[in-house]
């Protein structure tokens, strides 16, 4: 019974982790220093109690240090005003700290993760952005979870050339806003590199390189199934369907069944639909309203949430069937007024400029997640 009782606290407190980081964003009581003052004047009979009910509970503060040790606005202040940080001026800094310490630490970053994220924008051989950008981005990205090779593989791919690497080709210049935009919208770079290369190239369908490459990087915003495309352009220009009209019509489909018709996103109604169900609801500015659309996510067994797309990388051909079988994570963020809201709470919270917010917002682990890790050098499959 004890042991079963144990469990149960545990499981309600784990349950309660975003309403608990909320009320106290940086540090705990540790264990040992409550089990000094709960025992100061006790039996021992009391003790021996006390002491059980610790050791049931000792999971628990492990649990919640993990959750709300977080990162100090003393020390956001001195990377955001240092030389190896953003360089900012002192007043500035500590600004900024003072407004970012609690987001980011309620959506686990940590100085380490925003100097990570800081050096892959600022890499003279790869994003090179300067320094006025970085300030811009870096916090926002760091609250999203984006990681640093994402955005490296992402700049690779949009300007690298199609001769050598499959890459579509970009200037350096439009490389760099196409890279930042692209890992806003969660795009998947495999699926950005097939769609190009369909289009473009020895066994592509001849398109000219810029309207290959334009078409890429909206299908990839989108998620998009290169062999659809393929197919169902060569269908229509064969049954007499002009060049545009067989694009437009092999655009719609190569969405609608990018990984097998099962990602979802969040209409402004506050619900999950799939891109064939936008379609039929919205008619012809469908794609506009998928797009502006967060992703639906799943549980894996590691107890996070995961994109159809990272669940595709992840567990390989076996994908499908996990997806179907997980459970729909209920997704957190932090609105404006400083409180966690799920999906459905923005929706009313903000109205009908609710997706926009939520796009913005920090992202926070889910209601049946646990709390993100102090590294966010996520899984090298399981990359956002």
């Amino acid at each position: 019974k004890a042991r079963t009782n144990c469990r149960q606290v545990q499981a309600h407190t784990f349950s309660l982790k975003n309403r608990i980081s909320a009320t106290f964003p940086y540090r705990l009581l540790s264990p040992e220093r409550a089990k000094t003052q709960s025992v100061v004047g006790a039996s021992q009979l009391q003790i021996r109690t006390m002491f059980k009910q610790l050791m049931c509970y000792l999971p628990v503060w492990a649990f919640l240090s993990s959750v709300v040790a977080g990162v100090s606005p003393e020390d956001l202040e001195k990377w955001y005003g240092s030389t190896s940080g953003l360089a900012m001026a002192p007043a500035e800094a500590h600004r900024l700290a003072q407004e970012t310490a609690r987001p980011l630490t309620l959506s686990g970053v940590d100085v380490s993760t925003l100097n990570a994220l800081k050096n892959a924008m600022a890499d003279p051989s790869g994003l090179d952005l300067g320094l006025t950008d970085i300030q811009k981005n870096v916090v926002h990205f760091a609250e999203q979870h984006i990681s640093p090779d994402k955005l490296k593989t992402l700049f690779d791919t949009l300007t690298s050339s199609y001769t050598l690497h499959g890459g579509l080709g970009y200037s350096k210049d439009k490389g760099q806003w196409l890279t930042l935009r692209l890992a806003v919208a969660l795009a998947d770079v495999e699926e950005l590199k097939a769609i190009y290369q369909v289009q473009y190239g020895y066994s592509g369908l001849g398109f000219k390189q810029n309207v290959a490459q334009d078409t890429s990087v909206r299908l990839a915003e989108f998620g998009v199934d290169a062999a659809t495309y393929k197919e169902t352009y060569l269908t229509q220009t064969k049954q007499g369907k002009s060049v545009l009209q067989a694009m437009d019509i092999a655009f719609d489909e190569s969405v609608k069944a990018d990984l097998q018709g099962l990602v979802k996103r969040y209409a402004k109604d506050g619900k999950s639909y799939t891109a064939a169900e936008f379609q039929q609801y919205y008619t012809t500015n469908w794609y506009n309203e998928w797009q502006a659309a967060p992703l639906e996510k799943r549980l894996s067994t590691d107890r996070k949430a995961y994109t159809a797309n990272q669940f595709s990388r992840h567990f390989g051909g076996a994908w499908a069937s996990k997806y179907r079988a997980s459970k729909e994570a209920t997704q957190l963020r932090l609105a404006d007024d400083g409180k966690t809201y799920t999906m459905q709470d923005f929706q009313g919270y903000y109205h009908d400029d609710w997706q926009q917010k939520w796009w913005s917002a920090p992202e926070l682990p889910c209601q049946e997640c646990k709390p993100y890790e102090r590294d966010l050098t996520m899984d090298s499959k399981f990359v956002v």
